[in-house]
């Protein structure tokens, strides 16, 4: 598996140990000299590393790789603070900020210090997280539901051609990643499962759609589980106003068949709400297939069992990822 620290996108900055330290030596001098750890997750956009602190809760310094991820943070830590409290808080835990650090010499972005989550990301312990999932299945209907009655949050709205926005666009989106030769389709997926899959969906791309709050990526790295609970969700800089379905991708990024079938219930979503998730996690999924297996990464290979789930729904004739 990569490491935390090795480079995944060509335009990334240092994200080692050194820099981690020069930055707590200069702004958070508490922390100074403590223990790290490198943590090895499925995430991409943020390096992360969990201080060790003998005498009080441990706490985790998220880097932006680069600077998109750094617009990103921004944003998350504008919006943590108004999540504490809410309603969401009662079902699942939240990161709490602790330090919002400023850019330096060594580091050109701000970068967050975060308290720690007990849990693990439900990539990380997919082995364990095999066969029916009925608690976690409704844990997660429940903070799905919390997330989407929120109001007031400072976040923009998803435009044409963003996941959670118009599927027309989003389709056209899709259509670039199978046909746009530099990610080399054609050895990758099977593109005319993908091709009918998504030809469902031009059935509701003119639907009116009612814009929630969302999360916006609620992959299995941004779910912390334990005893195949929902424990937390992290990774906020995805959330926007937008569709509401964009949310339910964990019903092909987390759950199986059986699953699956007991979080749409007891979401309560109609034929068309469903089939626009269903499409949103689609692009996504090839996308995330295309851009990261050549790169070895294991988001590559999360986004490839997502898409395997996806084209295996009955109903589609796939031979999925090859």
């Amino acid at each position: 598996m990569i490491d935390v620290s090795d480079r995944i996108h060509d335009d990334e900055v240092d994200t080692t140990e050194a820099t981690v330290r020069s930055l707590l030596d200069a702004q958070c001098s508490q922390f100074s000299g403590s223990t790290l750890t490198c943590l090895r997750t499925s995430g991409t956009d943020n390096a992360m590393w969990r201080v060790h602190l003998p005498h009080s809760d441990d706490v985790v310094v998220r880097l932006p790789r680069h600077l998109p991820a750094a617009q990103r943070i921004e944003r998350e830590l504008d919006l943590l603070p108004r999540l504490a409290g809410t309603s969401l808080t009662k079902v699942v835990r939240t990161p709490t900020v602790r330090h919002v650090g400023r850019p330096q010499d060594e580091f050109p972005y701000g970068w967050a210090v975060l308290g720690w989550l007990d849990g693990v990301d439900a990539w990380t312990t997919r082995a364990t997280l095999a066969g029916p999932l009925d608690d976690l299945a409704l844990d997660m209907a429940r903070a799905v539901g919390e997330i989407g009655r929120l109001v007031n949050m400072p976040v923009a709205r998803r435009g044409p051609g963003d996941r959670g926005g118009p599927i027309g666009p989003l389709l056209e989106r899709l259509e670039w990643w199978l046909t746009d030769p530099r990610w080399n389709a054609s050895s990758l997926i099977d593109v005319a499962s993908v091709r009918r899959s998504a030809a469902e969906a031009r059935e509701v791309a003119a639907a009116v759609v009612s814009e929630r709050f969302v999360h916006g990526d609620l992959i299995p790295g941004n779910l912390l589980t334990s005893d195949r609970r929902l424990r937390a969700i992290i990774d906020w800089g995805m959330a926007a106003w937008a569709d509401p379905a964009q949310d339910l991708a964990p019903a092909w990024s987390v759950f199986d068949q059986a699953s699956r079938h007991l979080f749409r219930e007891a979401v309560d979503v109609d034929d068309a709400t469903w089939l626009r998730a269903r499409t949103f996690e689609l692009e996504h999924a090839v996308g995330g297939a295309l851009y990261y297996l050549p790169r070895r990464h294991p988001l590559g290979d999360q986004q490839a069992r997502t898409l395997q789930r996806i084209l295996e729904e009955p109903g589609t004739r796939t031979r999925g990822v090859r």
